[in-house]
């Protein structure tokens, strides 16, 4: 596989990738190192030159299983930035709770302190 300069994914991984937390140290170099060859073969814009590269294509377009370290680590990435992922938590949101009636009724209550005269 052929290296065409540093390889950085500043929408999907604005730390980097080493950082991002989904790649391993190995994956994350080569994603560094050989990610812009991995687009222009998989976009279609470089054709492949060696056996490595021809291996690449067919891993990733799923004509055979990925065995190499440049297959496997660009199915990862794709995985990672075309499926959007969904977080739920189980915390409550502040806006339900202003609309309840606690403290309505004790604004109409005629024994507060603010009638007494002194």
């Amino acid at each position: 596989m052929r290296s065409e300069g540093k390889f950085y994914d500043d929408k999907n991984f604005p730390r980097g990738f080493n950082r991002s937390g989904v790649f391993t140290i190995s994956e994350t170099s080569v994603l560094e190192n050989y990610g812009r060859s991995m687009r222009a073969l998989f976009d279609g814009t470089t054709q492949p030159i060696d056996d490595s590269e021809v291996q690449f294509l067919a891993e990733v377009q799923g004509q055979q299983q990925a065995v190499s370290e440049f297959g496997k680590c660009w199915i990862k990435y794709l995985n990672h930035t075309s499926h959007k992922t969904r977080s739920y938590t189980l915390c409550v949101s502040q806006r339900a709770h202003t609309t309840s009636s606690y403290g309505d009724d004790d604004d109409s209550d005629s024994g507060t302190d603010n009638d007494l005269d002194y």
